[in-house]
């Protein structure tokens, strides 16, 4: 069957619901207790079938995300002449460059306190804060761009599973 990254994505997501779902039941029925005297409550609950049931998932998701991570080292986005892989890659960097340049863009070029001792001390910035801001906007833009395509990209690029 072929379908789209985005789409394998959508299914590994819904499979590791299932999957918590049936540990969660697990969890809650796996045991039973009673109090001297009273009658056992049996609930339907199998192990076997439950191993089998969570192997079965877990089988399906690995060959998902194994077809997945092969597309995402072969598929090359539009527009930036690199892999889905490296794309995501770089979008995390970017992500990480812009929350520096926020931190960056907090500073005055150049600011003054008065120390607990009653010195008055400066602080400049040995870059301007105009320009960060200015980047970021350019930053920004750059990172919207990259995800559009990333975006584009898994919603076109096919695989089998």
């Amino acid at each position: 069957m072929k379908i789209c990254n985005s789409e394998a994505m959508k299914i590994i997501k819904d499979l590791e619901q299932k999957r918590q779902a049936i540990i969660y039941n697990e969890d809650n029925r796996s045991r039973l207790s009673y109090k001297e005297g009273e009658e056992k409550v049996i609930c339907k609950y199998n192990y076997c079938e439950t191993r089998k049931k969570i192997a079965e998932i877990d089988e399906r998701i690995r060959k998902i995300k194994h077809a997945l991570a092969k597309s995402n080292c072969t598929a090359i986005i539009d527009g930036f002449k690199i892999t889905i892989g490296e794309a995501l890659v770089y979008l995390a960097q970017l992500n990480k460059e812009y929350s520096q340049m926020e931190v960056l863009s907090n500073y005055s070029k150049l600011s003054r306190r008065i120390t607990a001792n009653g010195v008055l001390e400066y602080t400049e910035c040995l870059y301007d804060p105009d320009e960060v801001l200015s980047d970021m906007e350019s930053l920004h833009t750059k990172i919207g761009k990259l995800q559009v395509a990333i975006d584009r990209a898994n919603l076109t690029t096919m695989i089998e599973i």
